[in-house]
């Protein structure tokens, strides 16, 4: 009879499909008067958008929020939960206050800047921390960064192979996954445990625009795209909420794996994992981090997401195409559940690794040349080309300065307005009598070789790879290509390789993207 009841209260603390409003008040504890976890001293507050503050407390009381010049008041709902929305504010960099009352309760927020928000999400090219970058410890030395400010969640439950404790367990609801961190101010402490490619990028659009940055950091390590969407039961996502995540099909069999390695010893020793019609809670399981991190967001401002994920969405062919209809219905949803049709959503494309030792990167020329699609046909996205910032053998390049410094170039380009060129583009192919000649756009003055050699990585071939390297010669904007095409020869590829080398770069020194075109 207590198996029984363990069972039931499992299933009942698990998220249901509609994501709360507030959280569990049992488990919370919650005092008289509280507020969501972002809102911190020494956090950025999304500037040119309404401010919306929401929290808990005592039923029936009356909250009152005030945020420099601006008050808001509302009754604190029969569910303990309340929100109020204080008119918007210009960016600041001079510390500012917010106050919240409620009966004899009292609480002061300090040192909050207004700017811009960033939300940083993916996976561990995401998760990889400026103490490991390559170029960390020339940035950070000595430096203090006051206007960029940081929230780092951290997982309360992550092991790449090994079973979790049974205190990661207890971790796995998704309002309990991320353990509670402080907003910190940016300097060569604060800074080491962060994003790299989210602090690198947050840095470079702090020295261009002048304004507070805001960065909020919550990748996990492995995670398949289809753990950051919300579940649905109709349209392409509905696939990944069909019966129990272990078994779907539809899934990646290695976060199947990982999932089973991390929860199987804690369900033979009885340990009370959550669970709900989908199965076991894992991070990797469909649905899981839009609840844990992605929905508890939701009524928080922000300017926008940057986005690095993908790994484990491109280890199969089957997979490569799946993602071609998950990430703009997951752009979709994000945007549908902020309310926030235009929301911006920058993406890192993959970049390089070789198939040498085992890595199963077979199909990510593929992926590459999906997310420059993507990022073309789904307004508002952006994709910063790292094809050429990859390792042979590992799945985690060390510079991610180049990485982060990249996006923000494209943010500042298509979200702030500004006259930079970007990375090259294929545009027109046109025969010649020679073979073709293709015409890019975004070269600046002229396009050249990364490496100062002849240009490679052209080649042409049927749907399933190129078969004959071209000759190419680079003349301003347009790559001149020699050769001819057999009958069965009928797109130009260009660096489809798991680990290209291929080296066409425009007058700033950006690299042409991996991509396919059929041949006219």
């Amino acid at each position: 009879m207590m198996q029984r009841l363990l069972c039931i209260l499992c299933l009942v603390l698990t998220w249901p499909a509609a994501v709360p409003a507030q959280p569990r008040l049992a488990q919370r504890r919650l005092p008289q008067l509280q507020l969501a976890d972002v809102w911190q001293s020494g956090m950025v507050v999304q500037r040119d958008q309404p401010v919306t503050v929401w929290g808990w407390g005592i039923p029936g009381q009356t909250v009152t929020v005030s945020f420099g010049p601006s008050v808001a008041k509302v009754r604190i709902a029969p569910d303990s939960g309340w929100q109020v929305r204080l008119p918007a504010r210009k960016a600041s960099a001079i510390p500012a206050e917010l106050r919240v009352r409620a009966g004899t309760a009292q609480l002061v927020l300090t040192n909050i800047l207004v700017g811009d928000v960033w939300l940083c999400a993916g996976q561990s090219n995401m998760a990889f921390p400026m103490v490991r970058e390559q170029f960390a410890a020339r940035t950070l030395a000595g430096a203090s960064y006051p206007h960029i400010r940081l929230w780092n969640r951290l997982p309360g439950a992550f092991q790449y192979n090994q079973p979790f404790t049974t205190n990661e367990a207890a971790n796995l609801y998704p309002d309990r996954y991320f353990t509670p961190t402080p907003w910190q101010t940016a300097d060569s402490v604060t800074a080491r445990p962060f994003s790299a490619v989210g602090f690198y990028t947050g840095l470079a659009l702090q020295e261009a625009l002048h304004i507070p940055i805001g960065l909020i950091h919550v990748a996990v390590g492995g995670s398949p795209a289809e753990a950051w969407v919300p579940p649905v039961t109709n349209g392409p996502l509905s696939v990944f909420f069909s019966g129990d995540w272990w078994a779907n099909q539809a899934l990646e069999p290695w976060c199947i794996q990982r999932g089973h390695e991390n929860l199987d010893a804690l369900i033979r020793a009885d340990v009370a994992v959550p669970r709900d019609a989908l199965g076991y809670n894992h991070p990797y399981k469909p649905g899981f981090l839009y609840a844990a991190a992605i929905a508890p967001l939701n009524q928080l401002a922000i300017k926008g997401i940057l986005w690095y994920q993908g790994e484990s969405n491109a280890l199969s062919l089957a997979r490569v195409e799946q993602h071609e209809t998950l990430f703009p219905a997951m752009v979709a949803q994000w945007r549908q559940n902020r309310h926030q049709p235009d929301l911006p959503v920058y993406s890192c494309q993959l970049s390089s690794i070789s198939t040498e030792k085992g890595y199963k990167s077979e199909h990510w020329p593929l992926f590459r040349d999906s997310q420059r699609r993507l990022a073309e046909q789904i307004p508002y996205t952006g994709m910063a080309v790292t094809s050429d910032l990859g390792h042979p053998t590992d799945v985690h390049p060390t510079n991610k300065k180049t990485v982060g410094q990249r996006l923000a170039r494209e943010i500042l380009i298509s979200t702030y307005g500004q006259t930079l060129v970007s990375a090259p583009k294929p545009r027109q192919l046109v025969r010649t009598a020679t073979g073709w000649q293709l015409t890019l756009s975004d070269t600046g003055n002229g396009l050249r070789t990364g490496n100062g050699q002849t240009v490679h990585g052209f080649a042409i071939g049927d749907a399933t790879g190129p078969t004959t390297d071209l000759t190419a010669v680079a003349d301003g904007a347009t790559i001149r290509l020699t050769g001819q095409a057999s009958a069965t020869e009928r797109y130009l590829y260009y660096g489809w390789q798991p680990f290209t080398t291929a080296n066409v770069v425009n007058s700033d020194g950006l690299p042409l993207t991996t991509f396919r075109i059929p041949l006219p």
